[in-house]
C-alpha cells in the first residue's frame, strides 16, 4: 500500500523493468522466454477461467466464447480437465481452426448454430458452464452463455466492456429457479505463485499447447503491425521479440 500504483499495461515494451519481488514468479533457467512470457496473463487466465472460475470437470459440456490469447487456453484446460464437449465460437475461421486443433470437439461462428449443436449433444440438458473472453463482453454474448447453459450451469465473465458499459441484463426469475450462476473471474481466480509454474509444468510434458498459440512474432519496430493484425483478427497471439 502505497501513494502509487499501477496494474496491467504498463510494461511500454521495455526490455528491462524493475518490480516488487511478490511481483514475479520464477521460471526454470531453460524455458524459452518468448513461451514462458505467455504465461504471465493470457495463457493463465484462460486455463484458470476453465479450472477454477468455471471448475470444469471430466465428462461436462462447456461453451468458450471467443478464441483470442485467452480462450484458446480456455479450450485447452477444459480438454485437460476432461471434458466430453468442448464448444468454441469465434466468427474467424482461422481461430476455430485453431479452437479444433488444440482441443475443442466443435467449433461455430455464432452462438445459434453453437447453441443449436448443445442442445443436441446434450439431449437438452445444456452446457455445464460457459466461459465468455471476447475481446467486448456485450450484453448479446452474456445471454448467449446464460440461454447456452443449463440447469445449475455456472457463465464466467473474463470478457471486459468499458466500466460504465451495463452489459448483464438477465432474467433473475430464470437464474433462481434453474439456478444458474453469473460470475466475474479476474485472471481466472488462480494463485500466480502456484499456477504458473504448474502451467508451464504442462507446457514442458506437453499436456499444453504454447508454441501452437503464437501464430506470429515481432521485432519491436513492427509493434504497429503487430497491433494491425491484432485488431483485423490475423493472431491468436502475436508476440514482440527483444533482438539482442
Amino acid at each position: 500500500r502505497g501513494d502509487y500504483g499501477a496494474m496491467c499495461t504498463i510494461g511500454t515494451f521495455s526490455q528491462y523493468g524493475t518490480v516488487h519481488q511478490n511481483s514475479v514468479v520464477k521460471v526454470d533457467d531453460d524455458l524459452p522466454l518468448d513461451k514462458a512470457v505467455l504465461v504471465g496473463c493470457g495463457v493463465t487466465t484462460g486455463w484458470a477461467s476453465a479450472v477454477y472460475a468455471a471448475g470444469v470437470q471430466a465428462g461436462e459440456t462447456v461453451l468458450i466464447y471467443g478464441i483470442g490469447g485467452i480462450g484458446i487456453n480456455a479450450v485447452q484446460a477444459a480438454r485437460h480437465a476432461g471434458a466430453r464437449y468442448v464448444v468454441a465460437i469465434d466468427p474467424l475461421e482461422n481461430k476455430r481452426d485453431k479452437a479444433l486443433e488444440l482441443g475443442a470437439t466443435h467449433a461455430f461462428a455464432n452462438a445459434a448454430e453453437a447453441q443449436e449443436k448443445i442442445v443436441e449433444l446434450t439431449r437438452g440438458q445444456g452446457a455445464d458452464s460457459a466461459i465468455l473472453t471476447p475481446g467486448l463482453l456485450t450484453t448479446e454474448i452474456v445471454a448467449s452463455g446464460f440461454d447456452a447453459v443449463g440447469k445449475g450451469g455456472i457463465v464466467v465473465l473474463t470478457g471486459l466492456n468499458k466500466l460504465e458499459e451495463v452489459n448483464v441484463q438477465l432474467s433473475g426469475s430464470v437464474m433462481t429457479l434453474f439456478r444458474k450462476q453469473v460470475r466475474g473471474s479476474l485472471f481466472g481466480d488462480c494463485n500466480p505463485t502456484r499456477d504458473i509454474p504448474k502451467i508451464l509444468g504442462l507446457y514442458q510434458s506437453g499436456d499444453i499447447k504454447l508454441d501452437e498459440i503464437i501464430t506470429k512474432t515481432y521485432s519491436l519496430e513492427q509493434v504497429n503491425e503487430g497491433y494491425d493484425d491484432l485488431l483485423n483478427g490475423k493472431n491468436v497471439r502475436g508476440v514482440v521479440i527483444h533482438q539482442h
